[in-house]
Parts: structure tokens; sequence; C-alpha cells
């Protein structure tokens, strides 16, 4: 049996963002499941990485087989599967233009001054993103119509502190780190510098959101590490 994948997605998105890539998955026989995070679903309960965290683990509990998982953590998405990820069915990770950083790192300075401009901040403790400037950060290389469909799914984020330490799932087990080379939310020099702790690194020529104008990419590196690592 092909090793499942468990897609992780990141701040104000949902498992919507993975609706292009999963059908080239069905079709290579590759069985995945796509967590909703608590700190989006429920943003404005102020749910964060914690549940985040537990809500994976689950996922990861639930997984049919014995097989080890792949885990792909998106943008934030990175920071839960690096706690996450040393569950013990997890076999290999993904970061996908994700943060990947050191116990307790302040992991501010690897987001552009664009990403904050493209923000709304709101008195219950969460962000929203402002649909004019969203394109410019999210998918400054995909089409209007790719954007228009990303950016009416997009939804509020909740920012409450996060107050466990990590357990840095990237220092025992295989990782992969993606560099999106034009991604203007995490410009591509941060990146590089996080995927220097990575197990293997690749570059891509996208944005930050690959998964749409790109889900072909994304699909033939889970596959690849699914049926063939």
């Amino acid at each position: 049996m092909n090793k499942p994948v468990v897609l992780v997605h990141g701040a104000w998105h949902g498992p919507w963002c993975w609706d292009r890539v999963t059908p080239h998955l069905d079709a290579a026989g590759v069985p995945w499941v796509a967590p909703d995070l608590p700190s989006c679903a429920a943003a404005s309960t102020g749910a964060n990485e914690v549940e985040d965290n537990d809500v994976v683990r689950d996922a990861l509990d639930a997984l049919p087989g014995s097989e080890q998982a792949i885990l792909l953590g998106h943008s934030r998405g990175g920071r839960v599967i690096t706690e996450a990820g040393t569950h013990d069915r997890v076999g290999h990770l993904v970061y996908l233009a994700a943060f990947l950083g050191e116990a307790n790192e302040d992991t501010t300075s690897y987001i552009s001054s664009a990403l904050y401009d493209a923000l709304n901040a709101h008195d219950d403790g969460t962000t929203t993103v402002k649909a004019e400037l969203g394109a410019g950060v999210f998918y400054n290389e995909c089409s209007a119509q790719d954007f228009s469909w990303a950016a009416q799914q997009l939804r509020p984020q909740s920012h409450k502190p996060f107050d466990s330490q990590s357990q840095m799932a990237w220092r025992a087990k295989p990782s992969t780190y993606v560099v999106c080379c034009r991604d203007e939310a995490l410009p591509a020099d941060g990146q590089r510098k996080m995927a220097a702790r990575a197990t293997t690194a690749v570059e891509w020529d996208t944005d930050h959101s690959p998964f749409v104008n790109h889900p072909e990419l994304v699909a033939a590196l889970l596959i690849g590490l699914s049926v063939g690592g």
C-alpha cells in the first residue's frame, strides 16, 4: 500500500486549498487526509497551535494501515508539522514555503512587509486578508480567475499566543523543504535559510501558493515520496 499523505494548510486557508492537488493523488492511489485547523476554522474562539497540533495528531491516529505517513505543511502549517510531526506514524516531513524554525525562534523576520500590509487586525484577536492586496502576496503568479477562486475562500485566522514548547520533529525525521522562488509572502532568501535545516531542499519557480496554479508539482513530489520513497 502507498504511504498516506496528511496535508496541513496555512493561515487564512483551509482544506479547500488542496482541491486541485488531491485528484492527482487519487489517480495515483495515494491515500490522503486534509485536517481543518481550529485556529482558522474556529478563529474567533481563540484556538491556537495547541489545538491545531491536536487535530493533526488525531488525523494521524485515524490513518488506516501501518505505513509511515508523509506530513506536509504549507506556510504557517510548517509550525504545526514541526511539533505534530513527532507522532510515530510520521515518516517524512514536507515544508512547502513553510516555517521551519528552531525552538523559540522568532520567525517574524521571514515574513515580508507586504504580507503585514495585506492584513486587517480585529478586536477579537483575529486577522483577515485584504482582498485587494492578497493577490500580490499569496497568488502573484496566478491568473485573475485562480485568484478569485482562492480569495473567496480565505477565512479569519486566530493569533492567540502559542505557549507550548515545540518538539522539533525535523531534527529526528527526514524532511524536504520546497523553496518557492517567486514568493511575496515569505521571501525566498528567508526560505533558503530555513531549508538549510531540512534533509533535502528543492526550488520551484512559483509563488507562495503552488497548490493553486501548479498543483501537479505538489502532487508529483508527494506521489514520489508515497510510492517510491
